[in-house]
């Protein structure tokens, strides 16, 4: 009986070692990403060298995600292109990123809450065939994403991997859909509302 009950504990223990080791998935290929097939460089050194979204790499530059997009956090991006984001909106963009810029956080820039965080989401997500799923965007948004699209702003190319993350190019950036405390805010007839 004592001799049974050894085995079982021995017999126990071994289970959890083999399952422990068939989960061997280390903290940082999971959040870092493994970059096995991924093309060459960052997602930002793709966006930068692809002239068709000079535009939106402009407006990151200009909020200093660049970096964020060059280093080893893994993100998605859904980048417009030059020819729905022009480089006068880029330009508008950049110039109201400056004037908030040190009089609130980053947090509550609207063109970094609402333009930025609104094309980038953290960690890989890739559409296959059957693709009808959601994501969170950086913002905190809701996106839909399906085969073709995400809120409805078509691919042009998509899971296109890179060493840290996936680069989605899209026909038109994505609409901000504001909460209603958002809205109430944003209206100057009703901002003593909110």
């Amino acid at each position: 009986m004592i001799r049974n009950n050894i085995y079982k504990k021995v017999l126990g223990l071994a289970v959890a070692a083999l399952t422990l080791a068939a989960c061997a998935d280390t903290w940082n290929d999971h959040y870092e990403g493994a970059s096995q097939g991924a093309q060459e460089g960052s997602l930002w050194q793709a966006i930068k060298q692809n002239s068709n979204l000079s535009n939106f790499a402009s407006v990151l530059a200009a909020c200093g995600y660049d970096m964020a997009l060059d280093g080893t956090q893994v993100f998605t991006v859904f980048a417009p292109t030059n020819e729905h984001f022009s480089s006068e909106e880029a330009s508008k963009l950049i110039a109201e990123y400056n004037k908030e810029k040190g009089k609130v956080s980053d947090d509550d820039n609207t063109v970094i809450k609402e333009f930025v965080q609104n094309h980038i989401a953290l960690f890989n997500h890739s559409v296959s065939p059957s693709s009808n799923d959601s994501l969170i965007l950086m913002n905190g948004k809701n996106a839909i994403l399906t085969v073709g699209s995400v809120n409805n702003a078509s691919f042009l190319t998509s899971n296109q991997l890179y060493q840290n993350g996936v680069l989605f190019v899209i026909s038109e950036p994505i609409d901000y859909e504001p909460t209603v405390f958002e809205y109430l805010r944003k209206d100057a007839d009703l901002d003593s509302l909110s």
